[in-house]
């Protein structure tokens, strides 16, 4: 059997076995209201921003975004707070990432 045909094969294989199994019904998103940790505290730009766009996605998705400030060890608190959450996208991290460059100046001498 030559390979376009395996590969024609196996892709209606892959697209009946899609259509084999029922769908699953997924709850609406967000059914409740959604945390979003902050590393930092309140009224730093990164809270006001997360403030902004939790009150942006409230009125898109039509509910409540409750900002939680967690600030210390550069956010590595608030980074474990949400790792150690559960793992059902109710729990959101607010971070900030900066990127340090380091530019070198070489001085030239024109003698």
């Amino acid at each position: 059997m030559d390979r376009a045909k395996r590969r024609t094969i196996a892709l209606a294989l892959a697209l009946a076995a899609q259509l084999a199994v029922p769908c699953a019904q997924a709850e609406d998103y967000p059914a409740r209201p959604v945390r979003i940790i902050v590393g930092f505290i309140p009224g730093s730009s990164a809270d006001i921003t997360a403030r902004v766009l939790g009150q942006r996605m409230g009125q898109i998705l039509g509910q409540q975004f409750v900002v939680e400030n967690k600030p210390g060890a550069g956010s590595s608190l608030a980074a474990e707070f949400v790792a150690r959450a559960p793992k059902d996208g109710y729990t959101l991290f607010s971070c900030i990432v900066r990127q340090h460059h380091q530019c070198g100046h070489q001085s030239q001498s024109f003698v």
